[in-house]
């Protein structure tokens, strides 16, 4: 009898629950209940680092579909919630367990679906998971709603021009306690204030930047202002001075305001919890405003709230604008490849010159353009030359056979990696039409019921179920979307990669019939950096070969 273990913890830890713990009490379980069945193979599954709340784990659905083969007969697991907290997918995969025969055992809550009071029970027992998580994340935001009216900062990388320092207070009860507070770091805040109004009389985020460049204004770590790092400062709603429009604001975006509109007096900043998603090894993403909790801080706010909404909606219409270097791949091979031995830039293209179909550019360092040649002033370099030189030298190695024998490997390698991800990604575009199918089931049921049903049952329980589903299928719908179209972009990449793989013997002919995504794809894989000191290219390959 094949036993599969599935085993799933959303932190790494080598202690209590951890992935090798619930394996093992799996093993001691069934040799002590299952012990009947001589012939026992076990299959062992683990997820570590995903949380229960996403179904699209690697090897849970590797699980699934070794299961949907017929390749298990019993599914167990160290706890029901290792599986699914939510109710409709451990119902889903119930159903699949049933549909394909395969018993389900809880090693700790001993369970056995063999019989109809164990089936109910398991249902009864994901209805309390998901009501835990369910009551947890409410709690937490409780919590947080509640801590918002103190106006304390909660903890983290502090913004550019304070630092927070630890205040002590008598409570209500007479107990001493305490909470942390910004204080203003006065010469800083200053920068941040021209940084404000500087966009605002420039309108450009590389103008800003070039500013900064030029003029030496530094960072809180003394290093150069980016887009990327003028961008989260103008955007941080902390310098915001608590008036009148910044309640407008906030209001208008669906945030949670912890204030009345008559405490927004124009004394105080604002803070804003709840607005990024910290996953761990992962960049932090921004959540939407309706679950941002906006409340008055106690610290000195320093932007008007009409300077800082203009600020904001001055970003969204230059984002809206679209990238202003898209066209720059058509022409070039290496934007942004080449490194400024000067001073660690990259190198961009530049002076592009379109007559009939000739084309012609340069390759300029970034910290060049941007200071005006104050900071930087290395030669640039003729971009069409550049890339024929570039794509002979590469002739060269691979008509004598210096690269074809580090190369092929790396590219058998990288061709793995990336139908790996492919079928991934086919795994969750079709758990996710499913989803929405179901949901669209549900939404024409609901629809249907709702004529037929007296006007308070509909407006308590049908009418909040449709917005639910439908917020459901909305969010599937993106999730669809941005799935697809990350497909149709990786597509050709992936074409090329089969492209090279098959034509590993003929490179050489392949190069000179490639198009430019060939091409730019052969050199990403093949190079790992060219630096220029202004007068020769120094390239490092990929390969073991220098």
């Amino acid at each position: 009898m094949n036993i599969a273990i599935y085993s799933r913890q959303s932190k790494f830890s080598e202690k209590g629950e951890s992935i090798d713990n619930q394996i093992q009490f799996c093993m001691d379980y069934a040799k002590m209940h299952l012990s009947h069945i001589t012939d026992k193979y076990f299959f062992i599954y683990e997820d570590e680092g995903f949380s229960a709340a996403n179904t699209f784990r690697p090897k849970f659905q590797k699980l699934i579909n070794d299961i949907k083969s017929g390749k298990i007969n019993v599914l167990m697991c160290y706890r029901l919630d290792r599986i699914n907290r939510n109710v409709s997918d451990f119902s889903k995969t119930l159903d699949l367990l049933e549909q394909y025969d395969v018993s389900f055992v809880s090693a700790t809550e001993n369970f056995d679906t063999s019989t109809p009071m164990g089936k109910a029970m398991i249902y009864i027992a994901s209805v309390f998971a998901q009501l835990e998580r369910e009551t947890t994340a409410e709690r937490v935001r409780d919590n947080m709603l509640a801590l918002s009216h103190t106006g304390r900062w909660l903890g983290g990388v502090t913004p550019y021009g304070y630092r927070s320092e630890a205040i002590l207070f008598i409570d209500e009860n007479y107990k001493e306690r305490q909470l942390y507070k910004l204080i203003p770091e006065k010469t800083e805040l200053i920068t941040v204030k021209l940084l404000f109004y500087k966009y605002m009389e420039l309108k450009s985020l590389s103008q800003v930047e070039q500013y900064c460049l030029i003029n030496h204004i530094k960072t809180q770590n003394n290093n150069d202002f980016t887009k990327s790092s003028l961008s989260l400062i103008l955007q941080n709603p902390t310098y915001c001075i608590a008036d009148q429009n910044t309640y407008d604001y906030f209001s208008i975006l669906g945030c949670i305001l912890a204030n009345a509109a008559s405490e927004f007096d124009g004394k105080q900043g604002i803070l804003c919890y709840n607005r990024t998603k910290h996953q761990a090894g992962k960049k932090k993403k921004k959540r939407p405003p309706n679950e941002w909790v906006v409340a008055i801080g106690k610290h000195e706010g320093i932007i008007s709230g009409k300077d800082y909404t203009f600020v904001q909606n001055l970003i969204k219409q230059n984002k809206m604008k679209g990238n202003p270097r898209a066209d720059t791949s058509s022409v070039a091979l290496f934007s942004g490849k080449i490194i400024c031995q000067h001073c660690g830039s990259k190198l961009r293209v530049k002076n592009i010159h379109r007559i009939n179909n000739n084309i012609s550019f340069s390759y300029a360092c970034e910290m060049k353009v941007l200071s005006k040649s104050t900071r930087c002033s290395i030669p640039n370099i003729p971009g069409k030359q550049f890339d024929n030189q570039m794509l002979e030298l590469v002739k060269t190695l691979l008509k004598a056979n210096i690269l074809t024998n580090d190369y092929i490997p790396y590219l058998k390698k990288k061709e793995s990696l990336i139908l790996g991800e492919k079928q991934e990604k086919n795994t969750r575009l079709n758990a996710l039409h499913q989803e929405e199918h179901l949901i669209k089931t549900s939404i024409q049921n609901i629809i249907s019921q709702i004529g037929q049903r007296e006007s308070s049952f509909t407006e308590k329980y049908l009418l909040p179920k449709l917005e639910e589903l439908d917020n459901d299928l909305s969010r599937i719908q993106e999730e669809i979307k941005i799935l697809t179209d990350d497909e149709s972009i990786n597509g050709t990449q992936s074409n090329t990669i089969l492209t090279l793989y098959q034509n590993l013997t003929h490179l050489n002919l392949l190069i000179d019939n490639a198009d430019m995504d060939l091409k730019r794809y052969l050199f990403n894989t093949l190079i790992d950096e060219v630096k220029w000191n202004g007068n020769t290219a120094y390239v490092t390959l990929k390969t073991n070969t220098v």
